[in-house]
């Protein structure tokens, strides 16, 4: 049987995906070594992502945690919104897809890991959104959707079988970071390089594509909790400037936890997730109420 690729979207959406979009290799060609598709599966000749949205529901925990102090709700966004089910959810239906490939063709499909928890990152999962023309860099690094703005999740198949792919997209601006700026703002950690400063440069299927400069240590501190500021159990991390180092001697000093599936907890953040405009913010969370927002002044 010969499935095309209006088939294999069909077949993602019956699976729960909100979205499905497909890039050739050509549009990776300027991927990181040992990140390109055919160093990962050898003839590979598309690049298949998924994308799931993430649960208004959900996102609002963070707001509750971020401006009531319910810290005690950031496991909520920690289960549904970022280590747990979407990435197990996506892993399934990676997997799935994988097989619905390989049965109906006989091409061969690899199904990428996805997020965390998962057996190491096989290729930039976000380049490969964008270049399956599902949205674009935000300002901080994160895919933006037209649907959701950056409240996604994604996934990747790799695949044999050569499909038409898809434009990249061409619609409305989805970030203007002259303008905005609210992702920079929200950072709790000054992770975030200001638009105008340092930033990196990308080519994606020969657009140039510009996003922030993060310091990694820098947000490691918020998303780890490394200190007691970001529901950290101790100051694990006593520097305003941490090297590398210095965050992984913290990250070994922590207790394994008892709370979730992960060793050590990674969602105490996520500021720049939840409170990016973009993906009508306004409509589904300033307009219910469910968040004060953050201003870019």
């Amino acid at each position: 049987m010969s499935i095309n690729k209006d088939d294999i979207k069909a077949f993602a959406k019956s699976c729960g995906m909100h979205l499905c979009g497909v890039s050739d290799v050509d549009r990776l060609a300027t991927s990181d070594k040992g990140r390109h598709p055919c160093e990962i599966l050898p003839g590979c000749k598309s690049v298949i992502v998924i994308g799931a949205k993430l649960l208004d529901g959900v996102i609002q925990a963070n707001f509750r945690a971020f401006e009531d102090g319910r810290r005690d709700l950031k496991g909520l966004y920690g289960t549904y919104g970022y280590a747990t089910l979407p990435n197990f959810e996506l892993t399934y239906v990676c997997y799935s897809i994988a097989r619905y490939i390989e049965d109906e063709t006989g091409a061969a499909a690899t199904p990428c890991s996805t997020g965390p928890m998962t057996n190491g990152a096989q290729i930039s999962i976000r380049h490969a959104a964008v270049a399956a023309g599902l949205g674009v860099f935000g300002w901080m690094g994160l895919v933006l959707t037209p649907e959701f703005g950056p409240r996604n999740r994604f996934g990747v198949i790799l695949t044999t079988l050569e499909l038409e792919p898809d434009p990249m997209y061409e619609g409305p601006a989805l970030c203007n970071p002259e303008k905005c700026g609210i992702c920079t703002k929200a950072c709790p950690t000054g992770a975030l390089s200001k638009y105008g400063d340092e930033h990196y440069h990308v080519e994606i299927g020969g657009k140039p594509i510009d996003y922030c400069r993060l310091d990694w240590n820098k947000c490691q501190i918020g998303t780890y909790g490394l200190t007691k500021e970001f529901n950290g159990r101790e100051d694990y991390v006593t520097t305003s400037e941490p090297t590398s180092a210095d965050i992984f001697e913290a990250i070994a000093k922590m207790p394994v936890s008892v709370s979730g599936l992960q060793h050590t907890d990674s969602h105490n953040c996520g500021k720049c997730l939840s409170y990016c405009p973009a993906g009508k913010w306004g409509e589904h969370f300033k307009k219910t109420n469910l968040s004060k927002g953050i201003s870019a002044e």
